[in-house]
């Protein structure tokens, strides 16, 4: 199998002349990009780092992420990407805990005991900063030799599920993902791809490796919504990956349908529930393919995804598709046996795609496998042609007097009701049912919906026992993860905090 430093080296020579990388008024062909890479790769050894030292960055997308990203792998350095929402006090943790040698920046942080490389988002290439005066100083290198088997990146968990662990990558994983994303989204040299999500996460930075390798063109202007469909447009973007209350935000937003999207080849969604009326409207307003995908940081991305052609022309379908080539999926009873079709249980993940631990963290890394399997925590089921359905996280499922609530179920009946623009449903205590099944409810402006209107709603569709017992209707914005997903343990959270009182 080649490696991540083969991805570029390669590009630059197939491509050479072709576009590789447009920002605003920024434009590389993939010569310019390799040339720009290459001298960043030296700089950064000329400076004293060694195979295997951790480089982070901090920083929105933009064509020196995409860089930086390429460089680390050329000069066999272990990129640590951090999600710029997070404190000082957390980026001083990852980068305390990585022993991180170096860090670009683009956003205002001071670190502690380790050297910076600044830029601002708008700066040029031609610009006098530290980047640019770090890369011209340097002189091309050859990639440096690095086992499949060695660790590349480091990405660091949301911390939905408590303290925020490194999910540590190889080339191995890393290039097993380019190639089932080049598979399973169709991508090619002809392929646009908007780097909408943040490069901070794998819900986006696949596709830098799996673009490059076919040759594509990498947008890597900043995402705003109301700015989206005019880069779409201008840059005549196919692909990009999106969760669904962005999509549904920008389908509604004031002016829609303004701009020329006709250039949309396809759009990927997940990391959250799509009702079947969001759907219809994303998949009218956008006028493409919306492929619904389910992945995981520990698996390296995405590891099913639905097909354009399994899917029913303006049908909606409660699926995540089948596995990628290179993805194995057991669906787990508690004691650790393999279910069959049609049954409910913890979804386990194997292959080349499975990270090789938690960085430093020898105790979660053993708790996360059960034979040779990385548990997921996420509970689904699969049919008889093999297309899976997740129900929710298996810590998030609620015991209601003794039954079983999955609240993806809940929340998907939640989000068919037209004024419901998201929704987050978790267990709440009960004196008497063990936990009462609790929804927060963001609806749409000038609604009137009531919770009462909402419950009327709940009960035409499902069983008693999962209707909520009371919802919260907020005036907010739920929050997210750096992913985009609802933040449900920070809403759960506050949810107790503001009503302290087991209810009876």
């Amino acid at each position: 199998m080649f490696q991540l430093s083969d991805i570029l080296e390669r590009a630059a020579w197939l491509f050479a002349d072709k576009p590789a990388v447009r920002h605003g008024t920024v434009s590389l062909t993939y010569a310019e990009l390799g040339s720009r890479v290459f001298r960043l790769a030296g700089a950064m050894q000329e400076l004293g780092l060694k195979p295997g030292d951790r480089v982070a960055v901090l920083g929105r997308n933009s064509f020196r992420n995409l860089e930086i990203h390429l460089a680390c792998a050329h000069a066999n350095l272990v990129l640590v990407p951090i999600n710029i929402r997070l404190a000082a006090s957390e980026v001083d943790r990852i980068i305390q805990l990585t022993r991180t040698r170096l860090l670009f920046r683009a956003l205002p942080y001071e670190p502690r005991d380790v050297p910076c490389i600044q830029w601002d988002d708008d700066d040029a290439p031609a610009s006098d900063n530290d980047y640019e005066r770090l890369r011209k100083q340097g002189l091309a290198i050859a990639a440096q030799p690095r086992a499949l088997s060695d660790i590349a990146e480091i990405y660091f968990t949301s911390g939905t599920t408590g303290e925020p662990k490194g999910v540590c990558l190889t080339d191995q994983n890393l290039v097993a993902s380019a190639l089932d994303a080049i598979l399973t989204l169709e991508l090619s040299a002809k392929s646009i791809w908007f780097h909408a999500p943040p490069m901070f996460h794998l819900v986006d930075a696949f596709s830098i490796w799996a673009l490059t390798l076919v040759g594509g063109c990498h947008i890597t202007e900043h995402f705003e919504p109301a700015k989206f469909c005019a880069v779409v447009e201008r840059s005549r973007v196919t692909v990009l990956s999106l969760p669904p209350p962005l999509l549904d935000m920008i389908a509604r937003s004031t002016g829609f349908g303004t701009h020329d999207l006709s250039s949309l080849d396809r759009i990927s969604f997940g990391g959250a529930p799509m009702a079947e009326p969001i759907y219809r409207r994303c998949a009218a307003a956008f006028g493409c393919p919306l492929v619904q995908s389910y992945g995981t940081t520990e698996t390296s991305g995405t590891v099913c995804q639905q097909m354009p052609h399994d899917l029913v022309e303006g049908a909606w379908q409660n699926s995540i598709g089948q596995p990628l080539p290179h993805i194995k999926i057991k669906v787990l009873d508690d004691e650790g046996k393999s279910l069959p079709a049609g049954e409910i249980g913890e979804l386990a993940i194997g292959g080349p795609r499975v990270m090789v631990g938690y960085w430093e963290n020898p105790s979660a890394t053993e708790a996360a496998f059960r034979d040779g399997l990385y548990l997921t925590g996420d509970l689904g089921m699969c049919d008889e042609k093999g297309h899976f359905t997740i129900l929710g996280r298996k810590k998030d499922m609620i015991i209601s007097g003794g039954e079983n609530v999955y609240p993806a179920e809940v929340e998907k009946v939640l989000l068919s009701h037209p004024d419901v623009i998201e929704a987050a449903v978790f267990g709440a205590p009960h004196e008497n049912w063990g936990e009462q099944v609790t929804a927060v409810v963001v609806l749409a402006q000038d609604s009137e919906t009531t919770p009462q209107d909402l419950i009327a709603h709940c009960r035409t569709l499902i069983g008693g026992y999962k209707v909520p017992k009371a919802i919260s209707l907020s005036a907010d914005a739920l929050p997210k993860t750096g992913p985009g997903k609802i933040a449900k343990t920070i809403i759960r959270a506050k949810y107790l905090e503001t009503h302290a009182h087991v209810e009876r």
